[in-house]
C-alpha cells in the first residue's frame, strides 16, 4: 500500500525518481473478481514498466510486493537493475505449523473465510492484525489503522484479501528454479523482531534463491520494518543504493 511508504518515499524523492503502484486488489487499486497470485503481480509490474516506458530498474519491495519482485525478476531479469528486499515472504521453511496451518485452512474454507473477513475488516480487527507485525506498536495509530481499513470496505475486497489464504500456493515462490534466473545485485533487508517470517529462518531460504544477496537485519523491528523503524530502514537504504550505483 503506497501510504505505508510516507516515511519512506518523502526521504528519497529529491535524489531519486520513484514510482509507486499499489498491487492489484490491494491499497487503492480495483479490485476485480480474478485469481490473485505472484504471476499476476509479475503481470502488472511488466504493464506498468511498458506504460511508463521504464527499463533497467531497482525494485524495492515489502513482503508480498517483494515476492512479488523476485517473480517478476526471475522471468524477465533483464529488466532489472537491482532487487531490495524486505522481509519479503513467498518462502515460509518450516515457520507455520500447528494451528496456523488449521487457522490458515480454516480461512480458505469459503463460508468461515468470510465471517473471518467480516469479523477482521473494521478498525479494531486491522489493529490487533497490525499490532505483531510492529515492534515499536506506539506506530499502529488511528492513522495507520485507517490506512488499511479503508481499502477492506471495497468492492472486491473479500475476494483478494482472501486470496492468499485460500490458495497459498499462488503465493509462494518453492516452485522456482535455484538459483532463479535473475543474477544482478540483491539485497534482504529484515526485522529482527520479525515473528512471522523469522529471520534466522527464512534468510538461508532466500540465499539459495538469490546466492547473491546480501542480508541486513535490524534490530528493534518486525515485519513492516520500513513503517516501524523507518530511520533505519531509510539509512540501510540509502547504503544500499549508493553501493548500486557505485557498482553499475
Amino acid at each position: 500500500m503506497i501510504e505505508h511508504w510516507n516515511l519512506n518515499i518523502p526521504v528519497f524523492a529529491h535524489e531519486h525518481k520513484i514510482y509507486a503502484m499499489d498491487l492489484i486488489g490491494f491499497g487503492k487499486s480495483q479490485k476485480p473478481n480474478v485469481r490473485y497470485s505472484l504471476e499476476l503481480f509479475a503481470s502488472q509490474i511488466e504493464a506498468f514498466l511498458y506504460l511508463k516506458k521504464l527499463d533497467n530498474i531497482i525494485i524495492v519491495g515489502h513482503s508480498m510486493g517483494a515476492a512479488s519482485g523476485i517473480f517478476f525478476a526471475h522471468h524477465k531479469p533483464d529488466k532489472v537493475k537491482a532487487l531490495i528486499l524486505a522481509n519479503p515472504s513467498g518462502l515460509f521453511g518450516d515457520t507455520m505449523e500447528g494451528m496456523t496451518r488449521v487457522f490458515f485452512g480454516l480461512v480458505g474454507s469459503p463460508l468461515i473465510g468470510e465471517v473471518l473477513f467480516s469479523a477482521f475488516a473494521n478498525p479494531m480487527g486491522v489493529s490487533q492484525s497490525l499490532m505483531p507485525t510492529y515492534y515499536n506498536q506506539s506506530k499502529v495509530d488511528g492513522k495507520l489503522i485507517n490506512q488499511f481499513a479503508l481499502p477492506l470496505q471495497d468492492k472486491g475486497a473479500l475476494w483478494s484479501y482472501l486470496s492468499p489464504s485460500k490458495r497459498p500456493l499462488d503465493f509462494r515462490l518453492d516452485h522456482l528454479t535455484k538459483p532463479c534466473n535473475y543474477k544482478g545485485p540483491a539485497f534482504l533487508v529484515w526485522g529482527a523482531e520479525d515473528t512471522a517470517l523469522p529471520p534466522h529462518k527464512i534468510i538461508p531460504e532466500f540465499q539459495q534463491l538469490l546466492p547473491q544477496a546480501g542480508a541486513y537485519i535490524i534490530p528493534r523491528a518486525a515485519h513492516c520494518i520500513h513503517h516501524d523503524a523507518h530511520e533505519e530502514f531509510n539509512s540501510r537504504l540509502k547504503k544500499i543504493l549508493n553501493l548500486v550505483e557505485e557498482t553499475a
